[in-house]
């Protein structure tokens, strides 16, 4: 399945909210993290899967890495990480900086497509695309022209493609003849309400619309070379056989099939989920003026952020795909193992981010941690 559980929300109870939590001391030798310390096995946060792909952990936590202090709290949408360092006042809040950026891209989503005629497709477009979602590749855009620094205003044409691209895979993902899924980001799936046939036109208008809003609505001062190559690097990786089309078709095709490894997992997760990852971090920082190296390295945090998102949505719905016969990491390797691997590219993901300017690469480093779980 394409980008499964994309859309959820991250909360703390709110009857845990105001007790206090003993901070914990972590030696700096071992290299932990709060991104790793959450994703390993030492706390279990029961997380419950539905229709809208939500999971909530129980309580919030504080932890010490050297002389940096770490704090989970209390939110009532998202997921909400703070960085206090004890040498400086500076705090990254990604609650609020999601907030903000998602007002921001829906804004922009609802400009882009207007109520017009034909009017059945336009409307059928804007049920697909307009669905209340954390909008994590608009803002994976946005963080990467930022990182590299480029602006929201300059990339937000191309950051709305990112999230076209992605709702016309998920329209035709949830056809009969994909994965036959009858709900998607909490509602009734196109096909449903629109027809499979209508869903079809859908799904190759989002695919256009995204290609001519790179195109045309980037701002002036955006080198054309820049704007071309996002055109070429999106269509490889977010449509063509060498990303997004070539992942779904060898998961179709492995299906059923014995004697299929953790290799052919990984390629399948690498161009179904990653590739719709790096296609959205290079295209912001192609935008953003990035050099070939600082692109390369957001390539290859992309990747491992792709492996950690699919990696623990197989943890999270190992009773399923069990029941499914689904061919996923904890059925080949076990869940212990399959956690150790997604901790482990946590601190890969990370790796990349570092020399970068620590405030911008912030975002970033928070949006590992939030889809690993």
């Amino acid at each position: 399945m394409i980008l499964q559980g994309l859309c959820f929300t991250l909360s703390f109870s709110s009857h845990t909210a105001n007790q206090n939590f003993p901070s914990l001391s972590i030696n700096p030798k071992h290299n932990m993290s709060m991104r790793r310390f959450l994703a390993n096995s030492i706390y279990k946060f029961p997380c419950r899967r539905s229709s809208a792909s939500s999971c909530s952990l129980p309580f919030p936590l504080m932890m010490r890495n050297g002389n940096q202090l770490v704090t989970y709290h209390h939110s009532p949408r998202l997921f909400s990480t703070k960085i206090l360092s004890s040498s400086n006042a500076s705090e990254f809040d990604f609650n609020a900086y999601s907030l903000d950026k998602i007002n921001s891209i829906n804004q922009a989503l609802d400009e882009s497509v207007p109520l017009k005629e034909p009017l059945k497709v336009h409307e059928a477009m804007r049920y697909s695309l307009l669905s209340k979602c954390t909008r994590i590749f608009p803002l994976l855009c946005i963080a990467s022209c930022e990182l590299v620094g480029g602006t929201e205003s300059t990339v937000m044409p191309v950051a709305c493609a990112m999230e076209m691209f992605v709702a016309g895979w998920l329209v035709a993902d949830d056809l009969p003849c994909m994965d036959n899924d009858d709900f998607r980001r909490g509602k009734l799936s196109t096909h449903k309400v629109f027809g499979e046939s209508m869903a079809i036109l859908v799904s190759y208008s989002l695919f256009a619309l995204a290609f001519e809003h790179i195109a045309k609505v980037t701002k002036l001062g955006v080198p054309s070379a820049n704007i071309v190559r996002v055109l070429s690097e999106s269509a490889r990786l977010l449509i063509g056989a060498e990303g997004v089309a070539g992942g779904q078709a060898a998961d179709m095709d492995a299906q059923g099939k014995s004697g299929i490894g953790i290799e052919q997992v990984e390629y399948i997760y690498l161009h179904k989920s990653s590739a719709v990852f790096e296609g959205s971090a290079v295209a912001g920082a192609i935008i953003g003026g990035a050099s070939e190296e600082e692109i390369n390295r957001l390539r290859k945090y992309s990747k491992y952020a792709g492996l950690i998102f699919q990696i623990k949505d197989d943890i999270l719905d190992e009773e399923n795909d069990l029941i499914a016969d689904k061919l996923t990491y904890p059925k080949l390797i076990g869940k212990e193992k399959s956690m150790k691997v997604l901790e482990k590219l946590i601190g890969e993901a990370e790796d990349q981010l570092e020399g970068f300017d620590p405030e911008k690469a912030a975002p970033l480093k928070a949006l590992v941690h939030y889809i690993a779980n």
